[in-house]
């Protein structure tokens, strides 16, 4: 099963985004967004939430791998 930092990634590059504006998107910096995707640090659930709001993505999905990667 594959992390949440990579579930992150997968977001950012099916959005065609680079780390620099997806990080500038949800509000954070670029080093933060890159310890989140290499598995370092893991964000904070409000960081979640938001990700998952801002990209319609679902936020169990996205957090804890389950369901399906778009928001009903």
């Amino acid at each position: 099963m594959i992390g949440v930092g990579e579930r992150i990634r997968k977001v950012r590059e099916e959005r065609g985004m680079s780390i620099q504006e997806f990080a500038k998107a949800i509000g954070i910096s670029e080093k933060k967004l890159e310890e989140f995707e290499k598995g370092i640090s893991r964000p904070c659930d409000a960081t979640l939430v938001y990700i998952a709001k801002r990209f319609n993505v679902d936020y169990r999905w996205l957090a804890l791998g389950e369901k399906e990667a778009v928001a009903a």
